[in-house]
């Protein structure tokens, strides 16, 4: 695992495309730290943002901590097992998303009743079509997965 400080210019560009991305506020020193499939950044030591596949987005703890104000998924609690267990996001579970979210969009997934963010991941369909049969949000990080229990779990 490696981890590094972003330079300046970059955390800067970080926090402009996050702002745009979940319409939150994000300041301070931004460091990397590489996991296989994607890469948190801290904010001033805060595992808050996500990187993936070149994207920047809030982690689940950012959303926990930021409340983003944009592109939020639904679902009910019968969806919430799985999704901890690291399945994808299926149509059948959605109660409800946020009606600007577009195919490829990230997004943050809550539970109807809870509201506390469980997981971050794509969108794999636009909100309009977050309806019937098949996968909605392909799931990237979640409460309890490896990432999130290396930062959070009690040693």
């Amino acid at each position: 695992m490696k981890i590094y400080r972003l330079r300046k210019k970059v955390a800067k560009a970080v926090a402009e495309e996050v702002k745009v991305r979940a319409g939150v506020i994000v300041e301070g020193e931004m460091d990397i730290v590489e996991f296989d499939k994607f890469n948190i950044i801290l904010v001033d030591g805060e595992p808050l943002l996500i990187q993936y596949d070149g994207k920047h987005y809030v982690s689940v703890y950012g959303a926990i901590k930021l409340k983003p104000e944009k592109y939020e998924v639904m679902v009910d609690e019968g969806a919430m097992k799985a999704i901890l267990n690291g399945a994808d996001v299926m149509k059948p579970g959605i109660v409800f998303s946020d009606e600007r979210i577009n195919d490829g969009d990230f997004v943050f997934v809550t539970v109807e009743g809870k509201r506390t963010p469980i997981a971050v991941g794509l969108a794999l369909c636009k909100s309009s079509e977050m309806k019937g049969k098949g996968k909605a949000v392909l799931n990237i990080h979640y409460v309890g997965d490896k990432v999130w229990n290396y930062f959070f779990k009690k040693k």
